[in-house]
């Protein structure tokens, strides 16, 4: 390297220093000393009753903007959010000239388990009607053992740019996905070894964030291994793509891996997920509520040679699931 490129690469990256120095300087509240900027804030705060989305859940962030037409113009790409704020984290799209525009936001963790349909967004040729986003997992088997799914968000905004030289839009992130906590209770004691599967064709998506079909044709089998606590009682968790009250298609099952046996559901209990929620709380929010904690209890055992001798309770978020028209909030 010559001299004068060393003197040239310092004087580079004075530049450069000077200038992310500026940049982060700019506060959120304090724009005297910013350049003219554009800059999209991502909301995830949640009514009081709702689910906390945790900040660790966002390490990556997709923003698709589309002109007035439906027609997508960019995309704006950070997958390695360190750190993840609210109040500090943006996207700067400084570079969109005035005028109306639809800003989708796609965001959760740094993962290859979502797939983008078609697979090249071409600027003034692919409609917004026509965008998709699915689950994509090989086999169309989700393994919480293997790889799990991370949390996934979704937002929407319509927003309109001016000449003014500081701008922010604000974008609420909607949680795409739910996560299900099963234990058992009063179980007899056995060595064998249990896997708790959710089976679900909730896999595709529109960038409205809406299901993309009523009924997908890609089935997905959502698996996890069942731990066994001190009284020998099963343990497992799994996340799900969401649920929704329209939609009962989720089918919950508890299988015995050791005898190829089903142990749940079994005899006159259902293994439909929302049918179960909606008996145990009718006025279950699906979109406020994102964790449900399923409890069966074995009350006369498990004999899988007899099984309608059996009798689960379910407790899901303490509401019980009425066998006939009760409907006691169990502490």
């Amino acid at each position: 390297m010559t001299r004068k490129s060393k003197i040239m690469r310092r004087l580079f990256s004075t530049i450069i220093g000077c200038a992310m120095l500026s940049l982060s300087s700019c506060l959120k509240e304090d724009m005297s000393n910013c350049p003219e900027q554009i800059r999209v804030y991502f909301d995830i705060s949640t009514p009081e009753w709702g689910t906390v989305i945790e900040p660790e859940d966002v390490d990556r962030m997709n923003l698709f903007v589309f002109n007035q037409k439906g027609y997508y113009l960019c995309e704006y790409r950070d997958e390695r959010i360190i750190g993840f704020s609210p109040e500090e984290y943006y996207i700067d799209c400084s570079d969109l000239l005035p005028g109306k525009y639809r800003f989708i936001a796609w965001a959760g963790k740094d993962e290859n388990f979502y797939t983008i349909e078609p697979d090249v967004f071409e600027k003034g040729k692919t409609r917004f009607e026509d965008a998709l986003l699915m689950l994509k997992h090989q086999g169309n088997v989700v393994s919480e053992e293997i790889e799990p799914i991370h949390h996934l968000f979704h937002s929407e905004l319509p927003a309109t740019v001016t000449n003014e030289k500081v701008q922010r839009f604000t974008m609420p992130l909607k949680q795409q996905t739910n996560t299900i906590n099963i234990r058992t209770e009063m179980l007899p004691a056995t060595a064998d070894i249990f896997s708790f599967n959710i089976i679900d064709n909730n896999s595709d998506y529109t960038f409205e964030g809406s299901f993309a079909n009523a009924v997908s044709d890609k089935t997905f089998t959502y698996t996890a291994p069942c731990t066994k606590d001190g009284a020998d009682q099963l343990r497992s968790t799994l996340n799900v793509m969401r649920l929704s009250a329209d939609r009962n298609t989720p089918q919950l099952q508890i299988f015995n891996k050791t005898t190829g046996e089903v142990l749940y559901p079994h005899g006159i209990y259902s293994g439909d997920l929302i049918d179960l929620i909606l008996k145990a709380n009718p006025k279950n929010d699906f979109e406020a509520t994102h964790i449900y904690n399923i409890v069966l209890r074995f009350e006369n055992g498990f004999n899988p040679e007899d099984p309608t001798n059996s009798s689960v309770t379910i407790y899901i978020n303490h509401w019980k699931v009425p066998q006939e028209q009760d409907n006691d909030l169990v502490e």
